[in-house]
């Protein structure tokens, strides 16, 4: 113990005159730092202080005399050694400087740091500072003398030594792992910049093996290091290639299930080891690996049309289970037999030949497979037959073959589409094998019109030759009053008429060729009725435009016909003694019962009297003479009949042969009123226009009116009674000729016609 004491008492006494030492400095240092700063009274008091310091020597005291005095000069005397700069800063590894020196006297440097160096030309004081070795900073000062006058100091300020930044990658197989670096946050970058020095590196990834390791960097790594891991999986892989045996294509993709899980073979998107995410078991990756947890797995592969197979295996961790597995296919049996004509033609099979015909128990795999049939002189009615093979099972199939013709199709101009029954064919030039009985073969091509034309094969074992010569084809506007009416044009009739268009719909344009003989054009609605049927013209490309009036089935809201020529009745020789004739007829609201035949809502005939002047002579009894002017005759709703067959003169006018018949009832019995009674009969012809709303017409033909009376409205004298006089009128047929019109709605055009033309 006391030996202890010994030692801490010596260690004291050492220690004293290094601390009284270094509180000198410091204090002499800060006094300099004032000085450099001109702030003398400042430095002065420091000086003071530090005199007092504990252990302060002789030299030290002399020192701060030596700078206290120079302070006391500088405040008494002002300068007289000036420095352009009184500080130095050497922030990097080394700095020159240089300083202007303003002296009355010769100056020199009387003290330096040993981490500088300096050198003087002329009035210029030059200062080196070299590189901080140390990892702190360094501050000191250069004392610059005149004489023993004047003393000035310079302050020089050394920041740290820099430390090295070294550029390190870090590479893993698999990619994307996570690296730390001294335990610090994680990163999935590669590159780092890591200080000399030692350092401890730590390479995790979710499924792997975790990797650490040292590493010591320094200088020689300015260029950049490269360390390398390879990753231990702590999981198992497995590989499985699937193909079909004995040289046979899986036609399906096959399925493989590892104990109950399914595999997706053909995934969208194979997945990667290389990617910053969880391990995904029993899925495709990369390279054909299949990521399994270790353990015993019974492993099922299938394929549609051929037998299963499954194995079980055993998956160890870092460990790869390569399988190969080739199906056997699921067979069946085919044979053919000849139906007609096909003994000894040759069988091919899925484009393979497979022998002649008749063969049987020839063995496929289960599924579906082509037929084709070969034989001189002899085709199918089919390029090529399927047929389904069932597991275990024999399929028959009867071939029926017929004799044929080849033909070369020609055409002007070349390279037109050939169509054989609607099937297309090529183009041409164009050798076509044909089958007996009749086919259609039909040539399109842009711009030309197509051909059709009816061939039926002689069976005569010579090539044939047909050529065609397209004509060119131009557009034609079909327009009407309605739009999504269906468009026909033809020409011809029965067997050789030719349809040039169908199927459209207005507006339409078609593509005809030009014509000196006038198409047939037809339009059709909704529905399937003809709304117009006429002709066409189209021989010059120019007048390339054709709009259609259509036929409508609306019917007229009031009919009005008066006579320009008719006949002049006669109510006969009786004591009435009085003439009338007729003057026209009217109708209200026409309704349409079939196509040609309608029928008035209200009808009424109208005579005149000729003379007006001439009264009519009443009986003996009758109270006095009235005269009678005009003498209606009235029908109603199915008891007037009208009927028109006829068609379109024109495209705004229709004629038609018209047949009418109108039965106008004796009312005496109900009304009292003078009116006609009789049966109405009109045979001839009608001339009308179709226009919209308002049309006009011309009548002409026979008319007669059977059964006629003439009853005349009276009073009896005295009593005022109502009374009628009842006459015949039955005059004889006469030619008459009458003009009207009728009023309907928009949908209204002409009269209700059955159209033959």
């Amino acid at each position: 113990m006391k030996k202890l004491i010994l030692i801490l008492l010596v260690a004291l006494l050492t220690a004293a005159p290094a601390y009284a030492q270094k509180s000198f400095d410091m204090r002499y240092n800060e006094a300099v730092e004032f000085y450099t700063k001109k702030q003398y009274d400042k430095a002065i008091k420091v000086l003071d202080a530090a005199k007092k310091s504990p252990g302060v020597t002789k030299a030290q005291i002399e020192k701060a005399n030596r700078l206290r005095n120079q302070c006391t000069s500088a405040i008494s005397k002002g300068k007289d050694l000036n420095l352009s700069k009184e500080e130095i800063f050497a922030p990097g590894p080394g700095i020159t400087d240089s300083i202007y020196v303003t002296a009355g006297k010769a100056w020199t440097v009387t003290a330096c740091p040993e981490w500088c160096n300096t050198w003087q030309e002329q009035d210029v004081l030059f200062i080196e500072v070299l590189p901080n070795e140390e990892r702190t900073s360094k501050k000191g000062n250069i004392e610059v003398t005149m004489g023993k006058e004047r003393t000035a100091y310079i302050i020089v300020t050394q920041d740290p030594r820099l430390d090295i930044n070294c550029p390190v990658r870090v590479l893993t197989t698999p990619g994307r792992a996570m690296v730390y670096v001294d335990l610090l946050d994680g990163a999935l970058s590669e590159d780092f910049l890591l200080p000399e020095g030692r350092h401890r590196i730590r390479v995790e990834k979710n499924g792997y093996e975790r990797r650490d390791t040292t590493v010591v960097l320094g200088k020689e790594q300015e260029a950049g290091a490269v360390y390398r891991f390879n990753l231990r999986p702590l999981f198992a892989t497995v590989s499985v290639n699937i193909a079909a045996a004995d040289g046979n294509t899986l036609d399906f993709n096959p399925s493989l299930e590892i104990s109950g899980n399914e595999v997706n073979l053909h995934p969208s998107t194979v997945k990667s080891f290389n990617l910053d995410q969880d391990i995904s078991y029993y899925s495709l990756y990369e390279d054909n690996l299949i990521p399994l947890h270790p353990g015993q797995y019974l492993l099922k592969v299938s394929a549609p049309g051929y037998v299963p197979a499954r194995t079980n295996f055993e998956a160890v961790a870092s460990g790869n289970k390569v399988f190969d597995f080739s199906l056997d296919p699921v067979t069946g049996t085919v044979s053919v037999s000849d139906e007609e004509n096909a003994a000894g033609a040759l069988v091919f099979v899925d484009g393979k030949e497979a022998g002649k015909v008749p063969f049987s128990g020839l063995t496929l795999k289960m599924g579906k497979h082509s037929l084709r049939f070969e034989k001189p002189g002899f085709v199918t009615d089919q390029p090529e037959y399927e047929v389904e093979v069932s597991e275990g099972g024999n399929t028959e199939f009867k071939v029926v073959m017929a004799p044929y013709n080849d033909y070369t199709i020609t055409s002007e101009p070349n390279y037109c589409k050939v169509y054989l029954d609607g099937e297309y064919a090529g183009t041409t030039p164009l050798n076509l094998t044909v089958r007996e009985g009749e086919h259609l073969l039909r040539l399109e091509k842009n711009g030309y019109y197509p051909v059709e034309k009816f061939i039926t094969p002689a069976l005569d074992g010579e090539a044939k030759q047909l050529s065609f010569v397209m004509d060119n084809a131009y557009p034609l506007l079909v327009t009407a009053d309605k739009d999504s009416l269906s468009v026909i044009i033809s020409k011809g009739k029965g067997r050789d008429r030719r349809v040039y268009a169908q199927d459209v719909k207005t507006p339409a344009t078609v593509q005809i060729p030009l014509s000196k003989e006038p198409y047939d054009l037809e339009l059709i609605r909704s529905d399937r009725k003809t709304a117009y049927k006429g002709r066409v013209n189209f021989s010059d490309p120019s007048k390339d435009q054709v709009k259609i009036l259509t036929w409508e089935d609306g019917s007229p809201i009031l009919s009005v016909n008066a006579y320009l020529l008719g006949p002049e009745p006669s109510l006969g020789s009786s004591s009435l003694n009085k003439d009338y004739r007729r003057l026209g007829e009217a109708t209200l609201s026409s309704m349409r019962l079939f196509p040609g035949l309608s029928t008035g809502v209200a009808k009424a005939a109208f005579f005149v009297q000729t003379d007006p002047n001439v009264a009519i002579q009443y009986p003996a009894d009758a109270a006095a003479a009235n005269p009678v002017g005009l003498i209606p005759a009235f029908s109603i709703l199915f008891i007037n009949e009208e009927f028109r067959v006829g068609g379109a003169l024109f495209p705004f006018m229709d004629v038609a042969g018209l047949a009418t018949y109108t039965w106008y009832p004796n009312l005496s019995g109900f009304l009292n009123f003078t009116h006609m009674s009789g049966h109405d009969v009109f045979i001839g012809a009608e001339l009308t226009s179709r226009l919209s709303i308002f049309n006009v017409n011309l009548k002409a033909g026979m008319m007669g009116f059977f059964g006629g009376e003439a009853h005349i409205h009276y009073k009896t004298a005295g009593t005022n009674n109502d009374a009628f006089v009842h006459e015949a009128y039955t005059p004889p047929m006469a030619f008459v000729i009458s003009a009207g019109f009728t009023l309907g709605s928009n949908n209204c055009r002409g009269e209700n016609i059955l159209r033959v033309f």
